[in-house]
């Protein structure tokens, strides 16, 4: 039992001391990728661990810089706590390789036109050959500003997926990207009395003609956005969704909301004095009668409203009262209301 016993333990050895180095030389490779396309990184240490039950490389507070130059203007970094490459047997017997980012991250980005940041604690990643990157984390912040918007969120229970094809052909997926969340918080959520759970974004960039000249950051490398699915939940069951497609760099183009279980949402958001005051009156009738005339039980039967929103240069030309106004009678549901 000894002898066995050693010889097991002499094989994990070997089998670790192999997959480190592999891990390694992995790292190596993508440092040096990152260095070829202008970014900056620094690690302040490097050390082996796992045995005997898996095996993995930890870098401690690693760093990503990339300053603005006139093939890539912009800026951007990103700072960690702990990068740790690997894991267990377990989870190393599966293609993708594990990243476990411990503590909190930062990631920035900064252009002409826009400036991000993505905060997050504790994220688990998984790079695999084929170019696509899961994600998950217990939670994120996130805060973009541009030209027309200001808007800062904090998201729970994080997953999601990116692809990231450089190279892709003319009209193909270049950049694609899933989020799923828990729950979302912002500051303009609690002005209009909403707490929105149950957040799922699916989007994609197409190649443009012009990939191979503009960088990977900027709009003019991609020739659409696809909208497929933003959607989150508030209430007991109503579900609010937007799909469409923009053409770039112009962001232009078209988005269409779906509100799913719109009288209870209606109900409630006519209680909201800024948006009740925001309605057209002749809209507030129709609503309100509504309201009154269906049956509780009946109304909650997935009925729904559509609301077709034109884009122009990334904002949207109409406003708010005349969007409301050309919504289509047909569009709301009100098949089961009584006079």
């Amino acid at each position: 039992m000894a002898c066995l016993v050693t010889v097991l333990l002499c094989a994990d050895t070997l089998l670790w001391w192999r997959t480190t180095r592999m891990i390694e030389r992995e790292i190596a490779t993508c440092r040096m990728a990152l260095q070829t396309a202008g970014w900056t990184t620094t690690v302040e240490r490097t050390s082996s661990g796992g045995w005997p039950f898996g095996a993995w490389v930890t870098l401690s507070s690693p760093r990503l810089r990339h300053e603005q130059t006139v093939a890539a203007p912009f800026d951007a970094g990103w700072s960690g706590t702990t990068l740790r490459a690997g894991g267990s047997w377990l989870d190393l017997m599966r293609t993708d390789l594990p990243v476990f980012l411990s503590g909190r991250n930062a990631a920035r980005f900064l252009s002409l036109t826009a400036q991000a940041t993505v905060l997050s604690q504790d994220l688990h990643l998984r790079f695999s050959k084929d170019q696509n990157t899961t994600f998950k984390a217990p939670s994120a912040e996130l805060a973009l500003t541009t030209q027309g918007l200001d808007q800062s969120a904090s998201l729970t229970e994080v997953s999601g997926r990116l692809l990231a094809v450089p190279h892709a052909a003319y009209g193909a997926t270049r950049l694609g990207f899933e989020l799923s969340a828990r729950s979302l918080h912002s500051p303009a959520l609690p002005s209009l009395q909403l707490s929105a759970r149950d957040i799922r974004f699916i989007a994609a960039l197409t190649s443009s003609t012009r990939k191979d000249t503009a960088s990977f950051f900027s709009l003019e490398g991609y020739d659409r956005l696809l909208l497929q699915t933003a959607t989150f939940s508030f209430g007991d069951a109503n579900r609010l969704s937007f799909s469409g497609a923009l053409d770039l760099p112009a962001a232009t183009g078209h988005l269409t909301l779906t509100l799913l279980n719109w009288h209870e949402a209606v109900e409630q958001l006519l209680k909201t004095v800024p948006i009740r005051t925001a309605l057209p009156p002749d809209l507030q009738i129709i609503l309100e009668r509504t309201l009154h005339n269906q049956s509780p039980v009946i109304v909650r039967n997935n009925q729904s409203v559509s609301l077709d929103i034109p884009v122009v240069n990334g904002h949207f030309p109409m406003p708010l009262e005349t969007l409301l106004q050309n919504i289509p009678t047909q569009k709301i549901d009100v098949s089961h209301s009584r006079e």
